[in-house]
């Protein structure tokens, strides 16, 4: 069986592949990557934690768990580069083959300062995975369940927390400890733990070398023939033919790289600069202020998700009374003078393991996300309607909080407000399809980095006012996000017609 030879553009050729096998293994291999490097990432606090024998400070294990974003601040720039002039793939294999490495050498730390360097330079790796699995996918996947699949591996991205508990809680029951008298340390649980957590991008980084670069990338970059030999490939996995019944002679696309010899510097910069130019300007800074929004409302409040159940449940404990969630934290803070005691150094005793009520919030309230983030895969073609509802209930949320007198309910307030890290995958696959190739994984980067950027300032504005001033600071957060809703709602309607496979 033979198609018509001639094909006009580059989507064309890759609707013909159809969706099967190979891109669902794609997505899983992307989805198992971004697993792995979430649950590194966000494991390696819990790691921090039941480090006792490096007698840590406050302060030490605050540089520790700060670290690891920095590193991803500094490099997403230039990784996005990478992603546009080298490849995909190439990225991938690279970035998370040697992260997981490097964290496997970080369970042999001598001391804190080692430790944290290690976890620095890992996470500089790791983290281009972030972009450049979402751009791997969009570009070797038909449009009509592009955005569905950059919405599952969001899933993964959401419920790492919970699989880095779940992996933690194990493995510090165990007990042994092995002597290292070379180095001068006894291995134990906590630094089989940075093994443990690393394998999830480890497998992925070893089963991401056996799929093909991305066929839009090649393509674009003028190597034409082999983005024909992999949609053929594509095309031979998903129907089980032989890959010769996909007859390709022409392939024509739209916004063709140019290549000239200059500095990395020069070269980065012109990668990025047509992000900031009409007529991407308006879409990038509009797109890039609501993932401002989204990760630091996410992440700066989700952090002190276990606080506030713990402080819940005591005060359910010791006396029915709840007049609302502010007003609870306001007592106890009054009441507990020793958060706030700047001499305080030594912080409160390491246990060397990890508590059950700590894992048991991670896991229920990430995967619930996770579950939901799944549940809007199936509801891309709303997609700026979709995330124009998320957006609004965290605002509704925010607002309300203050005023809930029952403390089920402010506690399921709290969690709706945060619930929008369900918009991440949406953004993503605004970013593949409203850019061109060839700026499209720097396009990517750069929102991660804005994405963390927001996170640590959100974090440590969170942490010194919502104690003090705590109304205050829901209602102006609560004002936000309402900010990003209006931005969101000039966003492209949605195509509700499918387009056919």
């Amino acid at each position: 069986m033979t198609t018509k030879e001639d094909v006009t553009t580059f989507e064309a050729a890759l609707e013909r592949t159809g969706n099967g096998l190979y891109n669902i293994l794609l997505v899983a291999t992307c989805g198992l990557i971004l697993l792995g490097i979430g649950a590194d990432l966000f494991g390696f606090s819990l790691v921090v934690a039941a480090a006792c024998d490096l007698n840590l400070s406050v302060s030490q294990k605050g540089i520790l768990t700060s670290l690891p974003f920095i590193g991803i601040l500094l490099v997403s720039y230039p990784w996005g580069y990478v992603a546009d002039t080298r490849g995909r793939r190439f990225v991938l294999i690279v970035s998370v083959l040697t992260a997981f490495v490097l964290s496997c050498l970080a369970s042999l730390a001598t001391n804190w300062i080692l430790l944290g360097l290690i976890k620095f330079v890992s996470v500089c790796f790791s983290c281009a995975a972030n972009s450049a699995t979402y751009t791997l996918v969009g570009e070797s996947c038909i449009a009509r369940v592009r955005s569905k699949y950059m919405l599952i591996i969001t899933c993964l991205i959401i419920v790492s927390p919970a699989v880095a508990a779940i992996l933690t809680y194990p493995t510090l029951l165990l007990s042994f400890k092995w002597n290292i008298p070379l180095l001068g340390i006894s291995f134990t649980p906590w630094r089989f733990l940075n093994i443990v957590l690393a394998i999830p991008a480890g497998l992925g980084g070893v089963a991401i070398c056996f799929f093909n670069e991305s066929p839009k990338f090649l393509a674009n970059c003028g190597r034409k023939e082999e983005a024909v030999s992999v949609l053929k490939s594509i095309y031979r996995i998903n129907h089980g033919k032989n890959k010769h019944d996909l007859q390709l002679s022409t392939l024509v696309i739209e916004d063709v790289a140019s290549k000239t010899d200059k500095s990395l510097f020069r070269a980065m910069q012109e990668q990025s600069s047509p992000l900031f130019k009409p007529p991407l300007l308006l879409r990038t800074v509009q797109l890039y202020f609501i993932v401002f929004v989204v990760y630091m409302t996410n992440n700066s409040f989700l952090v002190w998700l276990p606080y506030i159940l713990n402080l819940v449940r005591a005060s359910l404990e010791k006396t029915s009374d709840f007049n609302n969630l502010c007003e609870l934290i306001s007592t106890h803070t009054s009441n507990q003078t020793y958060m706030h005691d700047d001499n305080s150094t030594e912080g409160p005793p390491c246990l060397g393991h990890i508590e059950e009520n700590i894992i048991f919030t991670l896991v229920i309230s990430q995967f619930t996300f996770s579950f939901l983030n799944f549940v809007i895969s199936y509801l891309m073609k709303w997609r700026r309607l979709v995330l124009l509802s998320i957006l609004s209930l965290s605002t509704l949320s925010g607002l309300l909080i203050s005023f809930m007198p029952e403390p089920i309910s402010s506690v399921v307030l709290f969690m709706m407000f945060t619930c929008t890290n369900l918009g991440m995958g949406i953004l993503a696959s605004y970013f593949v399809d409203l850019y061109p190739t060839s700026c499209r994984g720097m396009a990517t980067c750069l929102s991660i980095m804005v994405g963390r950027t927001s996170s640590f300032i959100g974090i440590n504005i969170v942490g010194n006012t919502i104690f003090t001033h705590c109304e205050v600071t829901f209602y102006l957060w609560a004002l936000l996000v309402l900010s990003s809703v209006l931005v969101a709602w000039f966003l492209p309607p949605d195509k509700v017609k499918e387009i056919p496979s």
